[in-house]
């Protein structure tokens, strides 16, 4: 095995440890294209440089990369921190005052700098093929990606149709199952551009006020004053369903109208705790409440 191999399968090894749920030694192998044998050598060698490789389980157990709590006092929360990044790569490198933002964000993290630089540029690459596929209607191969739900790592022939507003989504047919999908981006690991045509090109699914296809069904919330005017200002389709109840104070507004998947709406209800209160359907309210448990040990 070359020196380039071992350096590429090291560097790839990092940004799997860096997602959860962590993954057993197999599956690290089974990624990296190399027996258990090696993967437990490319960990021992992160090991030595300084990471913390820790596991959760027993049989058999899975690998992650172990954030030290101390850090959690950091000033910056995680996402704060990548929204900070996402907006500093837009600026040019010869910025006097940028070197000094990045090191402010990245000193609280116990990862180096690296690890997040090659995550980062591993996603980009993925975008741009999957971006590509969109504008040429084409199908595409998603290449030993990773199911936390099914906990399978396998390749996937899908239609890419649109991505998330961060690009850690997208939304895609997959001819096998027939139906409309997402995906983690940061999950897929490679992607192979087909020269077959979309069979059902993303002109053909139409989206809801929330840029997300699939099949439609009504759902109803009440909405506080600030919920409102956030959703109006974030989504302003949804204002035709809006109606006004001033009879009750703190959720004066309800907000009934067609969505077309659980995803988009569910990421805005997310993210205003307390703010909105979901009057149905049952099965909405069952998908917030597991998103919510996804957090949860």
């Amino acid at each position: 095995m070359s020196a380039q191999q071992n350096l590429t399968r090291t560097l790839k090894l990092i940004r799997l440890l860096k997602q959860r749920p962590g993954k057993t030694l197999n599956q690290l192998a089974q990624i990296l294209d190399c027996s258990p044998r090696h993967a437990r050598r490319f960990m021992d060698a992160l090991n030595e440089a300084g990471f913390i490789i820790d596991s959760e389980g027993k049989r058999p157990p899975r690998f992650f990369l172990y954030e030290d709590e101390r850090r959690q006092q950091a000033d910056f929360t995680e996402e704060e921190a990548q929204l900070l990044r996402q907006a500093l790569a837009t600026l040019p490198d010869t910025l006097p005052l940028l070197a000094p933002l990045r090191q402010k964000i990245y000193q609280h993290s116990t990862l180096f700098p690296l690890s997040d630089t090659l995550v980062d540029k591993h996603q980009s690459l993925v975008v741009n093929f999957l971006a590509e596929a969109i504008r040429n209607r084409q199908q595409v191969q998603l290449l030993r990606y990773y199911s936390a739900n099914s906990n399978t790592i396998d390749d996937r022939l899908v239609e890419p149709h649109a991505f998330s507003d961060n690009f850690s989504q997208l939304t895609a047919y997959e001819p096998g199952s027939d139906t409309v999908k997402t995906f983690k981006t940061q999950r897929i690991e490679d992607v192979m551009l087909l020269d077959t045509l979309q069979t059902k090109p993303p002109a053909e699914a139409p989206t809801d006020p929330f840029d997300w296809p699939g099949t439609p069904v009504c759902v109803s919330l009440r909405l506080s004053p600030m919920a409102y005017r956030l959703l109006i200002e974030d989504r302003p389709l949804t204002q035709p369903d809006i109606r006004l109840t001033p009879t009750d104070k703190a959720f004066p507004y309800t907000y009934m109208g067609e969505v077309r998947s659980w995803v988009g709406i569910g990421r805005f209800v997310l993210g205003l705790p307390g703010q909105i209160i979901i009057d149905g359907p049952d099965e909405f309210r069952d998908y917030v409440r597991g998103r919510i448990n996804e957090f949860s040990p």
